[in-house]
């Protein structure tokens, strides 16, 4: 379990694929939307599947976790999913979807729990994203420094 730490990344990644994979699928299997429209929708789609991807396979692959293009990529995907709610969510709740009233109902509840489960999500991934690195301090000093310690003199 330990490869999964941090913790709020891996379920970031997790929840991210629970949702989008099978949204993929979904997407091209829509018999009313031209080919064009299922590659527009299917581009924030894999850009999400893929930053979860990569990162999954990055904790898992033992990758270091206070490396800087980890925590960007951590927080540019976390950004992403915020702002693709920000936008589409209002779109789902004012537009009607051609269902009936309860199938209605029932399909904006279902994406506003997805919306908030994945902004969830991404604001604790984000959150350790942006804590200073393990072995530094608040400032970003030197590994021991937070912890008033001085590194010892490499012996000859």
């Amino acid at each position: 379990m330990h490869r999964l730490r941090p913790y709020p990344v891996a379920v970031f990644c997790a929840v991210t694929l629970f949702i989008w994979v099978n949204r993929i699928w979904l997407t091209w299997t829509n018999g009313t939307d031209s080919v064009g429209r299922k590659v527009l929708w299917t581009v924030p789609i894999g850009a999400f599947v893929l930053a979860a991807t990569v990162l999954l396979v990055a904790l898992l692959s033992g990758a270091d976790r206070d490396a800087r293009w980890f925590r960007v990529l951590v927080q540019a995907f976390a950004a992403g999913t915020a702002l693709y709610w920000a936008i589409r969510l209002p779109m789902i709740a004012l537009n009607h979807h051609d269902l009936t009233p309860s199938e209605e109902i029932a399909f904006k509840l279902v994406h506003t729990v997805l919306a908030v489960v994945s902004v969830t999500a991404a604001w604790f991934a984000w959150r350790w994203a942006r804590s200073a690195p393990a072995g530094t301090d608040a400032a970003g000093g030197a590994p021991g420094a937070a912890a008033g310690r001085v590194p010892a003199a490499p012996s000859t």
